[in-house]
Parts: structure tokens; sequence; C-alpha cells
């Protein structure tokens, strides 16, 4: 239903859609996000040869849409850049990790491949945007580095995406359910990784008592 009504919007507002999708998409709404370029691609694009297309799709769909996405995305990182230390160290005993050790791993994080890393996970579809945004808030990385290699990595993103809806045509809705799905699936898998670590580091303690007694 809702990947319905977002492919609707796109074919009344065009580009308008498009823009606007990807800044609802970008603050933590869910919403089937390769349905957006992809139908833009699809429905937008009048071209009939791959090279027309190719440009149309560049200049069009996938600019507009990555610059827009990229600027939307400073609300979380903006979010987790202020509000991680102060909530990490409120709330971080429950959870058995301290600032300290955040700022450990920030340490690691600035080693001057960050801007690779923040490109190539924003370049493919199945990472959730917002986990990006606010990974690379939390650890502080540079508000223009990260703008940059934010926009670096949407660019092919969405222009993947949407040369993929106008090569498939309707066919597209299938391609942008499947990789939705995968991307569910590897939020999910974030998610669950994330819980079994936190009980790892609660439970180890008493586990390792437990042993020796």
């Amino acid at each position: 239903m809702v990947a319905s009504q977002l492919i609707q919007l796109v074919i009344e507002y065009k580009l308008l859609a498009v823009v606007l999708g990807m800044v609802i998409e970008e603050v933590i709404v869910p919403i089937p996000s390769p349905i957006i370029p992809m139908a833009a691609g699809a429905f937008l694009v009048e071209a009939t040869t791959i090279g027309a297309a190719a440009l149309e799709i560049f200049f069009w769909i996938a600019l507009p849409a990555s610059i827009a996405s990229v600027i939307s995305s400073y609300f979380v990182y903006g979010i987790a850049y202020k509000g991680g230390k102060p909530i990490i160290e409120k709330y971080g005993r429950y959870l058995d990790i301290s600032w300290k050790e955040i700022e450990g791993l920030e340490h690691h994080f600035d080693s001057g491949r960050e801007g690779y890393y923040v490109a190539l996970f924003r370049a493919i579809p199945l990472v959730p945007l917002s986990l990006i945004s606010g990974s690379a808030g939390l650890f502080r990385m540079d508000w223009r580095k990260y703008g940059f290699w934010s926009f670096v990595g949407m660019l092919p993103r969405n222009f993947g995406l949407a040369m993929i809806g106008w090569y498939a045509q309707k066919g597209f809705r299938d391609i942008a359910s499947q990789i939705d799905k995968a991307s569910t699936a590897v939020a999910l898998g974030i998610v669950l990784l994330v819980v079994g670590f936190v009980v790892y580091r609660n439970t180890k303690d008493l586990y390792r008592k437990f042993l020796i007694e």
C-alpha cells in the first residue's frame, strides 16, 4: 500500500516527490526506500536509449535526490553528535558501555578512512541510511567531511536504482520489494547484534563467576 502511494506521488509530483521522499527517508520514517528513485527512473525519464537515459537520470534525478538526502541526513547526524555523549553518560551503565569506550572507537574511526566507509555504506541500498548518519554523528566525524562523502555514496546509489527502474519499467516493483526486504533483514540483524553484545557485556562477569565456583 505504501509503495503504491509513493509511486503515485512520484507520477503526480515528479521531482518534488523524489526530493521530499529522500528527506522523509533520512529522518527515520520506515518507507520502502528503493521505490522512490526506481519509480522516478521508470516514470519520469523519457529517453529511449541507455546513454540519453543515463544523462537524464544523473542530472534530473540522482543529483537533486542525493543533495536532498545529504542535507536532510544532518538531522540524525546532529542528534547523534550533540546527544550521544549525554545519553551514553546517563544510561550507558545499563548497557555496560562508557563514553570512554566510545571515545576509543571514535579514535579508531577517525583514521582517515572514515569517509570511505560512509561513502561505501551509503552506496549500498541494503544499509539503512539513518544508521550511517547516526554512527557518523556519534563518532564525531567532521560535518564537512561527512557531507562530502555522504554525497559521494548517495550519487551512485540513486543513479543505479533509477537506472534499474528505467530499464525494468513496471517490473521494478518486484525488484524494489526484494531490496527493501533485504534492507529490513539487515536492519534487524544489526539490532540483534547490538542486543547480543549488550547481553554478553552484562552477563560475562556472572558467567565467569559461575565457572570459577
